[in-house]
């Protein structure tokens, strides 16, 4: 085996590492966010937040705020799930 081949072997075991690493981090992110420590989405905005619901341990009306806050938890997993799929992928072609 010669130095390129070696180096070559190198980057594709830096770069499956870091792909390894990103699907780790966002498998992390679904499951905080679909487990039950998870009690609200924060917007910031300027130097303050604002908190869209308080979930906890409680059942929430279906309310505006509710619902809102919903669809943002669904895009959130739906496109996190999306990303992860595409790094799998991207791994097993290495």
């Amino acid at each position: 085996m010669d130095i390129k081949t070696l180096e070559y072997l190198e980057q594709r075991s830096m770069k499956g590492r870091e792909l390894f690493r990103k699907i780790e981090h966002l498998q992390k992110f679904l499951n905080q966010v679909k487990g039950k420590s998870y009690k609200t989405i924060r917007l910031a905005i300027d130097s303050g937040s604002i908190e869209i619901t308080k979930w906890g341990s409680k059942q929430l009306d279906l309310d505006y705020e509710t619902v809102a806050e919903a669809y943002m938890l669904n895009a959130f997993i739906t496109i996190t799930n999306n990303e992860i799929k595409l790094l799998e992928e991207e791994l097993a072609e290495l």
